[in-house]
């Protein structure tokens, strides 16, 4: 059997055994769902689920605060921008009243050209575009304080609003069940001490951390109840491979998220009959811009509900990680142990750092598997600081990766894992 894998420039052929192929899992075909149209947006906006409706809250007196992901995401913000604020204005809605906040967590700063791209030339040049500066102290303000006693801070753009509405997409996450709903809240517009609460090593930690599931994640349960403070309206969607809006749902941030996730879920939950020595993970965006978000494919085989691939099994990422290894922590902390389990150790002893999910992350895989990396986008000096296995071509990175496994060895591909959750079969 011949596949032809991609990652962002980079493209290959593999050559495997049909015999010991177990699953090739891909996304479903965007032709079998149709994709919206923007009168389908306006009325999924104009009744949303769990929550008043914009015409019973909006008027133009009212402060409106609206939050949108950054640029990490292929959100199409400025498709769902369109719709909504030809809405607004139709309720009333006054541009001096209306501000633009970018979720950007704890990631760097939107570039001018993001921002353009986010929200087009229109709303930058008429309205009040800020990012939310997570370590910037002085622009964010207590929201409350958890039942865990953890008080919460977030960006006073939002927390001085009447209204606050957030755009965001429903995909897989690592360690919160799936993105969208109350990650535009929390880490999205949050301070950096409140993000580190959330982001903690023992939430991240699997199956306290784990991807595919809402109900399972403490990380995320965590992350409701703080957008439950802020009660924001949600208006979020699904995409197909194509980057199409196939879903959409609007109005509270749990009951409306869930219907998003139930959808996502009938097209994206992938099953492999057996539990696999090998797995292939390729293409997507997160793999093609830096190892910090490659990492993912790990997450997909590893750390679900029901793990396909096996304890000292070998995961492959076919990955281009154009922007390097993505996160500076990689470079600094790893040298400083010999194993993992020191790293882990390390970790779970210490202060919260940002990116430390990361490195946690990458420590757990290098303990429990084998951590095979091709990528034009990592030198042989960076690999060796994260410590994985670098290989020039798909074929002998596989090559290798059965010689170390039992002659009747299980292998799966899976193509996209920024599109799936991927269990064993139950």
């Amino acid at each position: 059997m011949k596949l032809n894998v991609y990652s962002g420039t980079m493209c290959d052929v593999i050559d495997l055994d049909d015999l010991h192929v177990s699953g090739i899992v891909t996304p479903d075909s965007s032709e079998l769902i149709k994709s919206l149209s923007d009168d389908s947006l306006l009325e999924v906006i104009k009744n949303p689920i769990g929550s008043a409706k914009l015409n019973n809250l909006i008027d133009s007196e009212k402060k409106i605060s609206i939050v949108v992901d950054d640029a990490t995401r292929p959100t199409p913000t400025r498709r769902m921008l369109k719709v909504l604020m030809e809405y607004l204005n139709f309720l009333g809605a006054t541009a001096s009243n209306i501000t633009f906040t970018v979720a950007t967590g704890l990631h760097r700063p939107s570039t001018w050209a993001e921002k353009v791209e986010i929200f087009g030339n229109v709303i930058l040049r008429d309205y009040d575009v800020a990012d939310n500066e997570a370590r910037n102290t002085e622009v964010h303000g207590l929201l409350g304080t958890n039942s865990l006693g953890k008080d919460l801070y977030i960006n006073k753009r939002i927390l001085n609003a009447d209204i606050v509405i957030t755009l965001g997409l429903v995909k897989s996450h690592a360690f919160a069940g799936f993105t969208g709903g109350a990650k535009s809240i929390l880490p999205g517009i949050s301070s950096q001490n409140t993000i580190l609460q959330n982001h903690s090593f023992k939430n991240i930690e699997y199956p306290r951390g784990v991807l595919g599931s809402c109900e399972l994640s403490g990380t995320r349960k965590e992350m409701e109840e703080a957008a439950k403070f802020v009660d924001p309206f949600i208006f979020n969607v699904v995409l197909d491979g194509k980057g199409e809006i196939i879903y959409a749902t609007a109005g509270d941030v749990i009951h409306a998220h869930r219907k998003a996730v139930e959808f996502y879920s009938r097209t994206a939950m992938k099953t492999v009959p057996d539990e696999v020595d090998i797995a292939v993970v390729y293409g997507g965006y997160a793999g093609s811009v830096n190892f910090y978000q490659a990492l993912f494919g790990c997450n997909v085989v590893k750390t679900t509900e029901r793990p396909i691939l096996k304890k000292n099994g070998t995961v492959i990422l076919y990955a281009e990680c154009r922007e390097g290894s993505g996160s500076k922590l990689f470079e600094s902390m790893l040298p400083r142990f010999s194993t993992p389990e020191e790293v882990l150790q390390h970790l779970a002893s210490n202060k919260v750092v940002d990116d430390q999910w990361a490195v946690q992350f990458l420590a757990t895989f290098l303990r429990d598997i084998n951590v095979y990396v091709v990528s034009s986008g990592l030198t042989k000096e960076l690999a060796e600081i994260l410590k994985v296995h670098l290989y020039e071509s798909v074929q002998s990175a596989i090559e290798d990766a059965i010689s170390m496994s039992p002659r009747d060895y299980k292998i799966a591909v899976i193509e996209n894992p920024d599109v799936l959750v991927v269990n064993k079969r139950v």
